[in-house]
């Protein structure tokens, strides 16, 4: 390239630059601005990458109407000039690289002095742009929108930014602000920001409107620099709006990318803006910026908005005013009640309840399903077993056909540009597979490990970095949310993921959630925070975990149950799991003895021991003829008898059997197996249970010793140890040594899983109990007050723990003073208790036997023995005389009867 001339009007830059482009543009006069422009986007730069020139753009350019915003177009267009070999005959040698640059400079930074409109404010409101009209049966949502009003009167806040999922409903929030702002004069401008040219779209269409607003003011003249393309417009109005004194408000609207926004955030001391995005980078959250999540309907916003949508059309769903019986607000509003969904949902006829619930409250979906059911007809309760029947395919049940209200994407598709738009955040490939794996677990409470194990890495074909890039990737854009460890994603996205995925893909996907869940099971993440994801695993995909066998994260079913004490549910789980692993595997196989020792163990903890004791009994002798003596789920086997005869009054020869299993557990498997741990563990219950408390206590400390050095103080086995500890230690007779014992495996618990995990709520109870022992009955009725009640907050009303947390704090009102009160509760409750564990359960016996106690309190020794003897009779039949209970129960009777 030739040195340009200097031959021009240094006062008029952007003249030069026109001239020039116009010399440049002669060299190809047969060659039209469009094919000019396709040639100028395929010319690669210096740095390999190639720009877009488009030739409305060119035709701009050679009228002197703007100039290139990047120095990348010029050169661009000038390469593919040269390269196209144009000269025309006669012509000088056009400038140099240097010289189109000093060129184009000049002409971008020449600026004509610009006429800004009058700071005075104007005397009504100027509005530009068209925000959404209401949706129909518009919800206000008061909580949001007192939240977004009082960020917009905060000084310190300038930029208001509503974010969540697509379909949630920020745009009609921010409508609405819109709306409310308004009245007192200033500017307020609507703009569609789904792209950079969609900003600078509104951005000139606002300024035109603010210009021409100020020019037809009495005695205005034309503005000077009024600005003849769009991105000039652009840069004049986030000029004016850093400098105006007058109020101003910008809603910018579905922000796709808020890389498309640099350099065009407004700005200014006078106004606010305010921002609908599904996204959450980082970029967005600024010191001047409030953040406010919008999320889904409230139950009762949901049911509301149901209501009064299908009330328009009285036929509409059956659901119509007269339909369906009125359900009070107050009723509604419990949003924070345990299972609040399922009491909206409880009556048959308040189907509309029952759909909200069903579909998790998402505004979007809730608005099409309405739709469908008045474009349709098809009754409420239809669409609802539609909806649960995993067979029909979300693009049927919220087909484009019947549109959401004020909503251009469908349930079904709504979060597919949301996922594209995650996948240019992270390696290629690894968000959507990663989305896809989020997709099977359950929809909230997943903790990140699961995401982040070896099993999920190989998935998405990436290391562990790559996976949390991913994960972040897919936050970032509302897709799920990732806090605290945790990961939720909205039930009907992960379903509408799950049916994106190719059906040949689908085994794998299954296969992969489940070895990410066994893998981070046994990495020693909470199995309370796994279990419901396994459950979700295996009801969304159950079929495919059974390719050569049971997987080995649906043994954990049971076992976990058993844990918490739910063994019904235990019972019911493992017995479903063995019908079909019978069907699939054949008696014989490793993992259908597995499913029978669990089974029978599980019968053996609802009372049932000597009929668990037989069955596991025969059930070695088939491991031992299949499996061989020394494989591990033989071993477990064995555990379990020697579990059973302990249930059945015979530490000592429970003790022999656990003892020589622990030495050969050690052997086979290593010391620090489960196995090996846990038989240890019972070997010193043994001691306790077989008269010797002080030699368990002893045991017992050694074994939280050695875990406090292997894994450490707060490791979730070092504080369940201490929570043993503090039994014997007590029985050893140091009560309140064994209250100071408990506080410590409370304290530590409640630091690390929280104070409503099922152990700590296990510790709590325990230290409770040992509170009363130590004559502090009064403290032993708070204490269990509080953790009853939290525990049904927690793990619900029917659940055996409880059950027992109740059972015991009426014992202890009985014994702190009101035996009458404690015999009314403790005989309410006997009849859950034995629906849920059984009468022949210990703890249904237990509660009988505390009753008899306070019966006899209360003065009636009389009554009180004769009950005291039909318990003893049926411990002796269901526990055996050798029983711990049956003997205490035996002892009890007899000081009675010797007084």
């Amino acid at each position: 390239m030739a040195q340009p001339s200097q031959s021009h009007d240094p006062a008029d830059p952007r003249a030069e630059f026109v001239s020039a482009l116009h010399r440049l543009r002669g060299r190809l006069p047969d060659v039209s601005d469009e094919v000019l422009a396709r040639r100028a986007s395929a010319t690669a730069l210096p740095s390999g990458r190639r720009v877009t020139v488009n030739a409305r753009r060119v035709g701009e350019w050679l009228s002197g109407r703007s100039v290139p915003r990047d120095f990348e177009q010029v050169f661009a267009l000038v390469r593919a000039v040269e390269t196209a070999g144009g000269v025309a005959a006669g012509s000088a040698p056009g400038p140099s690289v240097e010289g189109w640059r000093r060129l184009w400079r000049a002409a971008h930074e020449h600026r004509a002095p610009a006429r800004t409109p009058t700071a005075t404010a104007p005397a009504a409101d100027l509005v530009v742009g068209r925000p959404p009209s209401d949706a129909a049966s518009l919800r206000r949502r008061p909580e949001l929108a007192a939240a977004i009003d009082d960020a917009l009167a905060d000084p310190a806040v300038r930029q208001v930014v509503l974010t969540g999922p697509g379909g949630s409903g920020k745009s009609q929030l921010a409508a609405a602000a819109f709306h409310r702002a308004r009245g007192s004069g200033g500017l307020f401008a609507w703009i569609g920001a789904s792209s950079r040219q969609s900003v600078l779209t509104g951005y000139a269409r606002t300024w035109r409107a603010l210009a021409a607003g100020r020019h037809e003011q009495p005695g205005a003249r034309a503005p000077d620099g009024y600005g003849h393309d769009e991105e000039t417009q652009a840069d004049l109005l986030i000029a004016w709006l850093r400098a105006a004194p007058q109020p101003w408000l910008l809603v910018l609207d579905d922000v796709d990318d808020p890389a498309d926004l640099d350099g065009m955030w407004p700005l200014g001391d006078a106004g606010r803006c305010v921002v609908t995005t599904r996204r959450r980078d980082a970029v967005l959250l600024r010191p001047e910026s409030r953040l406010i999540p919008v999320g889904m309907f409230t139950p009762a916003e949901s049911v509301a908005y149901l209501r009064s949508r299908l009330a328009a059309d009285p036929a509409a769903g059956g659901a119509g005013p007269d339909s369906t019986p009125a359900v009070p607000d107050a009723a509604l509003l419990r949003d924070s009640d345990v299972g609040a969904d399922a009491e909206l949902s409880s009556g048959p006829d308040d189907e509309p309840a029952g759909l909200a619930a069903a579909l998790g409250h998402f505004p979007l979906a809730l608005s099409q399903a309405a739709a469908y059911l008045i474009d349709t007809g098809t009754p409420l309760a239809e669409y609802r077993r539609l909806l649960a029947d995993r067979r029909e395919r979300l693009a049927d049940l919220f087909p484009a056909s019947s549109p959401a209200d004020g909503h251009a994407r469908t349930v079904a598709g709504t979060w597919q540009l949301a996922a594209q738009r995650a996948a240019a955040l992270a390696k290629p490939g690894t968000a959507q597979r990663l989305l896809e794996l989020a997709a099977l677990p359950a929809p909230t409470g997943v903790p990140e490990q699961v995401l982040l194990t070896d099993a999920a890495c190989a998935w998405i074909g990436g290391t562990r970095r790559e996976a949390s890039a991913a994960l972040r990737a897919l936050h970032r854009l509302s897709l799920l949310t990732h806090a605290d460890g945790a990961i939720a994603m909205h039930a009907l996205v992960q379903r509408a993921v799950r049916e994106s995925v190719p059906e040949p893909d689908l085994p794998r996907l299954a296969r992969a959630a489940a070895d990410a869940l066994e893998q981070a099971w046994i990495a020693g993440v909470d199995p309370a925070a796994l279990y419901d994801s396994i459950e979700a695993v295996r009801r969304e995909a159950g079929e495919h975990l059974w390719h050569g066998g049971m997987h080995p994260v649906l043994r954990r079913i049971g076992e976990h149950l058993n844990r918490v004490g739910r063994a019904t549910a235990a019972l019911g789980e493992v017995e479903d799991l063995l019908r079909e692993g019978r069907t699939r595997l054949g008696d014989e196989h490793r993992d259908v003895l597995v499913l029978r020792t669990q089974a029978a163990e599980t019968r053996g903890d609802l009372g049932d021991a000597a009929g668990a004791l037989a069955e596991l009994r025969a059930l070695l002798a088939d491991a031992r003829r299949l499996l061989g003596d020394d494989d591990p789920d033989t071993l477990q086997v064995r555990l379990h008898i020697a579990r059973q005869r302990l249930d059945l009054g015979d530490p000592a020869g429970a003790r022999d059997e656990l003892t020589t299993l622990s030495h050969d557990a050690a052997r086979l498997v290593g010391g620090e197996h489960p196995l090996t741990l846990a038989t240890r563990r019972y070997v010193a219950l043994t001691l306790g249970l077989g008269g010797d408390p002080a030699a368990a206590r002893d045991a017992f400390a050694r074994l939280a010793e050695e875990s406090s050095a292997r894994r450490g103080p707060a490791h979730p086995e070092t504080l369940n140890l201490l929570d043993f500890l503090g039994r014997w230690i007590g029985e050893s007779g140091d009560a309140e040594q064994a209250v100071a014992t408990y506080q410590r495996a409370v304290a530590g618990l409640d630091a690390l899983v929280g104070p409503l995990h099922h152990d700590t709520l296990t510790a709590r109870h325990n230290l409770a109990y040992w509170r009363g022992l130590t004559g502090r009955h009064d403290l032993a009725v708070a204490e269990f007050s509080v953790a009853a009640a939290d525990a049904v907050r927690a793990i619900g009303p029917r659940h055996p723990t409880t059950l027992t947390f109740q059972a015991n704090l009426a014992y202890w009102r009985g014994l702190a003073g009101d035996p009458q009160r404690g015999m009314t509760e403790l005989g309410d409750l006997q009849p859950v208790i034995d629906e849920v564990m059984s009468p022949v359960h210990p703890r249904a016996l237990r509660t009988r036997q505390q009753r008899a106690e306070l019966r006899h309190r209360a003065g009636d020794p009389t009554g009180a023995g004769e009950e005291l003897t039909a318990v003893l009779r049926d411990m002796r039949q269901a526990l055996g005389d050798a029983h711990p209970r049956t003997r205490e129960a035996a002892a009890q009777l007899a000081a009675w009867d010797a007084a």
